[in-house]
């Protein structure tokens, strides 16, 4: 027996350093590729790959060629020869009990997991070792069980020391020289307590000789080697591709994004986060510090010392959070940055900034937008309800101005849209300098704006007032002089109305301004609402009055002073409302004018003037009152014409009568007008002459057939010198002109002298005659109309001389 005690006299030396080149070589490759699969550490569950595969190899077939190598080189003398199988088996227990337990290690997440699989990997080198010493043939071998526990302590502690140290865990120098330490101390502290002794003889059976194990060793060693190797280079070009991919994904991303591990270090970033905070490129690097990294960035955005002080105490506690949030951040140059936080189950997080300032400024656009006029800048009619509401809240007295521009249509049919808001713009900035600061100014849309206003009572009133005058003056825009005007509605909240009702209110004492001339304020006052219920209900009566014919003309007779024979009649529409009794057409028509029903009015009339006209006498005409809106429609025309050839009477005994009135709004487009009805023969009276806005100049500029003289200067020429002399003037002027003078409102013997004295041509009044209406369209309804009469169809001579039976209704 020859105890194996001494390595230096019982072992070869050289075959000793050829078993440690090729533990080194082996623990070596074990350590590149465990230290990377660990870094890389896929997900728990994701099946095994290659690399595992290699990695288990590698371990395995190391420490199986190191034991052999090692086993030869004991007593070269001596001839050992082995049992194949059982040489095969250990190999395979070195890769099933050293490098299955490697391969768990780079997957295990958890320290004492890893340091339980290093540690069997450490006893499965003893392992390894125990199974090939009983491969041993031609020999006796003792086992020295002293020796034995302490190698296989010695080298599960060596490989639990791997584990224990993070750094060491870590790094491929470490891991190889304990790998390598752990198989060495584990293979020859055992082998030194035991003893082999060798024999001669002839061994027959499955045997392998010496030559052939060393063989063995060679080609574990460069399968050991090679497969490292490969595995290597393999798994170092996946890298270096993932890792050109992953960077090109970086730098593709619009968002900045940052990756920090687990010990507050930075390990990724793209180009756009380095963009987005200023940083320029080489300033910041993988490895840094995250304290380092924000003094870096807190220096090139110039952020104050509490600013960073913030941001680096924010930034360790999102690196130990485990919860996933967003945060937004105000940059000092006005930016607004989106911050995604995602934390990452290597224990560290993932940071993505992305620069929502453009969306935030649209946002913040879309919320002006909603609250406010985007022509005038004033707040809008949502706003302005919102301020009521908010006043109301508070219950403090305040009032509510609604202001509506006069003729503001005028104007821009005028000078053009362009002008018109260029108007108001003008009115906003004047009434923001006028009104106190705690006032709210609004444009509800078109021409029409609103107030808040604290002043209440005489106050509100003197505040209208003020307005009114300021937003009278001449304005002067883009080379256009307007002349603008507006009219004011005021209520007053005093804690007793909703804020609808406070609307209502003030539409309804704007209204009434209107009606009462424009250019003025006026406070709402009890009775508004229900005269405006009234004209609204005359307004629905009205629609159903133009479709159901609800109307009746009666005509009042026009005489001719020279023979006393009457020339004509005036047609004067009746209406006769079912509840209300008869309404004075000076009543109904300024509101048919206003809700667009006159030009229907108008033309029943002309329609059914020209049909009792066609049962007349052939040298009588009617007269029929035109108002300014129908003569500005175009379709005037069409319904004179049709009139005419449906009834089938002759043009010229037609004739239509407008106020002055009507011709100064657009002259020149009245002129043409007018030219057009007499080239179809129908003749054209002036109405009410020398009253309102009178002029000669419209009888230069326009001809006409008649000239009805009003009857204010006929009511007083008697008495008056100087309605006499317009009298005189203006019959002198029609003879002068070759126009019928005509006079209104003859009620006594001594006007009618008067008239015909001065060479007045024609005359209709009460001592003439009374509107009548024809017997084929009276009713039992007629005798409710004061002053009209019923009378047969007109004929030849005067109907209160004519053979038919006249029947005067009660006043």
């Amino acid at each position: 027996m020859v105890p194996l005690f001494n390595l230096h006299f019982e072992h070869s030396g050289s075959l000793v350093a050829v078993a440690v080149g090729i533990c080194l070589t082996a623990s070596w490759s074990v350590a590149m590729l465990a230290i990377d699969l660990d870094r890389t550490a896929t997900r728990p569950g994701e099946p095994l790959g290659w690399r595992h595969a290699a990695l288990a190899l590698a371990a395995g077939l190391g420490v199986w060629a190191t034991h052999f190598i090692a086993i030869l080189a004991y007593r070269p003398d001596l001839l050992l020869r082995y049992d194949a199988p059982i040489t095969i088996l250990s190999a395979l227990v070195g890769i099933a009990l050293v490098g299955v337990p490697l391969v768990a290690v780079t997957r295990l997440r958890r320290r004492v997991a890893r340091i339980a699989a290093a540690t069997v990997a450490g006893a499965g080198i003893w392992c390894m070792h125990a199974v090939g010493l009983t491969g041993m043939t031609d020999c006796v071998h003792v086992f020295s069980w002293p020796t034995n526990i302490t190698g296989l302590v010695l080298g599960t502690v060596l490989m639990a020391t791997w584990q224990l140290h993070r750094g060491w865990a870590r790094s491929r120098t470490a891991a190889c020289m304990l790998f390598a330490l752990a198989i060495c101390t584990t293979h020859f502290v055992a082998l030194s307590g035991d003893i082999v002794i060798g024999s001669i003889g002839d061994v027959r059976g499955s045997l392998l000789s010496p030559g052939l194990v060393a063989a063995c060793m060679a080609f574990g060693v460069s399968v050991t080697c090679l497969a490292s190797l490969l595995t290597f280079e393999r798994f170092r070009t996946t890298r270096e591709e993932e890792g050109h991919t992953l960077r090109a994904v970086l730098e593709s991303m619009s968002d900045g994004l940052v990756f920090i591990d687990g010990n507050a270090r930075l390990q990724h970033f793209n180009h756009r986060f380095l963009e987005m905070y200023a940083i320029p490129d080489g300033a910041i690097a993988p490895g840094m510090t995250i304290t380092a990294c924000i003094d870096i960035v807190a220096r090139h955005r110039g952020w104050r010392p509490e600013r960073r002080a913030e941001i680096r105490a924010a930034m360790q506690q999102w690196i130990r959070t485990d919860a996933t949030f967003d945060r937004e951040w105000a940059m000092d140059d006005g930016c607004v940055y989106r911050m995604q936080c995602r934390p990452m189950q290597s224990k560290g997080v993932v940071l993505t900034f992305n620069d929502v300032s453009a969306e935030r400024q649209a946002l913040r656009n879309l919320t002006h937008l909603a609250y406010h006029d985007p022509l005038t800048g004033l707040g809008n009619r949502r706003s302005l309800r919102e301020q009521k509401e908010a006043r109301i809240r508070i219950g403090a007295p305040f009032s509510l101005l609604m202001i509506d521009l006069d003729d503001f249509k005028r104007i821009n049919d005028a000078f053009g849209h362009a002008v018109g808001d260029q108007l108001l713009v003008h009115v906003a900035a004047e009434l923001m300098r006028l009104l106190p600061q705690d006032s709210f100014i609004a444009r509800m849309g078109g021409d029409e704006l609103a107030i808040l206003a604290s002043e209440t009572g005489e106050a509100a009133a003197a505040l209208a007032d003020s307005i009114v005058a300021q937003l009278s003056g001449t304005v002067v825009i883009n080379g256009c002089r307007l002349l603008p005007s507006c009219s004011i509605g005021i209520s007053h909240f005093s804690g007793a109305c909703s804020a609808d009702d406070l609307m209502k209110r003030a539409d309804m004492a704007l209204y009434e301004a209107k009606r009462l001339g424009r250019r003025r304020a006026q406070a709402y006052l009890p009775g508004l609402a229900e005269r405006l219920a009234e004209r609204q209900g005359i307004v629905d009566d009205l629609h159903e009055a133009v479709q159901t014919g609800g109307f009746a003309l009666a005509f009042q007779p026009v005489v001719d002073l020279l023979t006393g024979g009457t020339t004509g009649y005036e047609a004067l529409i009746r209406w006769n409302h079912p509840v209300r009794g008869w309404i004075p057409p000076g009543v109904f028509i300024p509101i048919a004018e206003q809700c667009g029903l006159v030009e229907d009015i108008g033309r029943w009339v002309m329609m059914e003037a020209c049909r009792h006209l066609a049962g007349w006498s052939p040298h009588l005409n009617v007269a029929i009152n035109i108002s300014a809106a129908q003569l500005k429609s175009e379709g005037l025309l069409h319904s004179l014409t049709q009139a005419i050839l449906i009834h089938g009477v002759a043009p010229e005994r037609v004739e239509i009568e407008i106020t002055e009135t009507a011709l100064i709004d657009d002259a020149g487009r009245t002129a043409v007008m007018l030219d057009r009805i007499r080239k179809l023969g129908i003749k054209v009276s002036l109405d009410d002459f020398g009253t309102g806005q009178s002029s000669l100049a419209h009888l230069r500029d326009f001809r006409f057939d008649r000239i009805k003289i009003d009857r204010s200067f006929v009511a007083e020429a008697a008495n008056d010198p100087r309605c006499m002399a317009v009298l005189r003037a203006t019959v002198a002027i029609g003879k002068e002109l070759g126009v019928l003078t005509h006079a209104e409102g003859v009620e006594t013997r001594e006007q009618l002298n008067v008239l015909h004295d001065i060479g007045c041509d024609v005359a209709q009044g009460y001592l003439l005659g009374r509107p009548v209406v024809p017997f084929t369209d009276a009713t039992a309804d007629f005798a409710e109309l004061p002053g009209d009469t019923i009378i047969g169809a007109p004929g030849d001579t005067d109907p209160q001389s004519s053979g038919v039976t006249v029947t005067r209704l009660a006043a």
